[in-house]
């Protein structure tokens, strides 16, 4: 049952900031842990890692809906590059998307975790622990339909389209097979970061001038309480274009506007960036990984050694226990811290 599937994909040990990275640390250090420093166990119980492998992989049911929306739209916007997305050409994905989730589901439901489509894409979590929910599967596929739709309907959408018309460059990001390379940002221009590794990429890109750009990102999950500010994605990700094309984290003359957008509301939440923008999440990103340090030998951020699993505190937050991935792993470790 167990692949060595995690260290096969581990090109370096040195210290990495993402977003998500840095909110599964707010959200509980030890799942924390379990996601990101699980390599240790192996000095700790081989059964214990084997476990973890398989927790890994799982998603919950929400994540699912998240994924497979991100998978719909890319594959849409990349109609509406080709100037082919008809009716006939968006059912077809849709379609597509909806075959793909019985599949996954009839496996995941029947719990085979040595198919390879396993170790490639994960199974769900509610199946892993054996909750019946065969009632959902149509009402999950409806969501990730209604949030294509939604998102064709905004009106930003409507501005795409005509920035592809005219021919602009722009990126649309595949994200069932990410280019992990290109997500690094260029962090040898700021000195206090130039050790760590930044992962980041928005969804969709599009260049109109030299200077003059639109970065725009969409989300299913929970909406932010207020709007009066630019999205901490949005701000790393126009870092990480003035960093391309300035080698220096001044903004200069380039104009930067962000979007993000919500489904299925299509809310969007957006601004122009500032250089004040630049300089707050600068701050932001060396205050993070100063934290994420602290749980380190040495504090070392290059080789990236975690002190014991015992210094990583668990949630106290029992609704966030019941929903997540590595419930089993986090339980069977108590017996050895």
């Amino acid at each position: 049952m167990y692949r060595n599937f995690h260290n096969r994909h581990r090109k370096t040990n040195k210290l990495s900031r993402s977003h998500t990275r840095i909110s599964t640390l707010e959200y509980c250090e030890k799942k924390y842990f379990l996601n990101y420093y699980t390599f240790s166990l192996k000095k700790i119980d081989q059964k214990l890692r084997e476990t973890w492998v398989i927790n890994k992989k799982l998603k919950t049911l929400e994540m699912w809906i998240g994924e497979k929306t991100h998978y719909l739209i890319s594959d849409y916007l990349n109609l509406l590059k080709n100037n082919e997305d008809t009716t006939e050409n968006i059912n077809k994905i849709k379609e597509g998307i909806a075959e793909e989730m019985h599949y996954d589901f009839d496996n995941s439901k029947n719990r085979k975790f040595e198919e390879p489509a396993f170790w490639e894409r994960g199974w769900l979590c509610e199946h892993y622990y054996w909750e019946n929910i065969d009632d959902k599967l149509e009402e999950t596929i409806q969501k990730v339909w209604t949030n294509l739709d939604n998102f064709i309907k905004s009106p930003r959408v409507s501005k795409i389209k005509d920035y592809v018309d005219l021919k602009y460059p722009i990126y649309i990001e595949n994200p069932k097979n990410p280019d992990f390379e290109s997500m690094r940002v260029d962090t040898r221009w700021i000195p206090e970061l130039k050790d760590i590794s930044i992962m980041a990429s928005p969804d969709f890109w599009i260049k109109f001038s030299n200077n003059k750009y639109l970065i725009l990102d969409w989300k299913t999950g929970k909406e932010p309480e207020t709007s009066f500010w630019i999205p901490e994605q949005l701000r790393i990700y126009a870092l990480k274009t003035i960093l391309k094309k300035n080698r220096s984290p001044e903004l200069w003359d380039n104009e930067i506007e962000s979007h993000e957008l919500y489904l299925p509301s299509t809310n969007t939440y957006w601004g122009k960036i500032t250089q004040e923008d630049i300089d707050e999440i600068i701050k932001l990103i060396i205050q993070d990984t100063n934290f994420q340090k602290t749980f380190l030998v040495d504090q070392d951020p290059f080789k990236n050694q975690p002190i014991s699993s015992t210094t990583f505190s668990r949630t106290q937050d029992e609704e966030k226990c019941k929903t997540c991935p590595f419930r089993k792993v986090c339980e069977d470790l108590k017996a050895f811290e």
